[in-house]
C-alpha cells in the first residue's frame, strides 16, 4: 500500500526548531502524520529536485523517506495524530 503526501507544513519542533510536518493518506483511508527535521529533510528533497515544501503534496511518501531514515539513525520519533 503507497502512502500520498496529503499536507506539508512547517512547524515548530519540541526544541523550538523548525520541522516539517508531513500528513500521508493511505489507500485504505488512513492518515497519520510524521514530523521530519528540517536538515533532513531539505537534504532530501534536494536530491529530489524538490524546491518547496509545497510541491510535496501528491507525491508519494517516499520523497521523504530518506529523510525518515536519517532521523531514525539519530534517534528520532514519528508521530501519529
Amino acid at each position: 500500500m503507497t502512502a500520498i503526501i496529503s499536507r506539508a507544513a512547517i512547524v515548530g519542533g519540541h526544541d523550538g526548531r523548525a520541522e516539517i510536518e508531513v500528513e500521508l493518506t493511505y489507500e485504505n483511508g488512513g492518515v497519520s502524520t510524521i514530523s521530519l527535521d528540517e536538515e533532513a529533510c531539505t537534504a532530501s528533497l534536494d536530491r529530489a529536485g524538490v524546491s518547496s515544501i509545497d510541491e510535496l503534496v501528491g507525491r508519494p511518501w517516499s520523497i521523504v523517506l530518506p529523510a525518515l531514515e536519517n532521523q531514525v539513525r539519530n534517534h528520532a520519533r514519528s508521530r501519529h495524530p
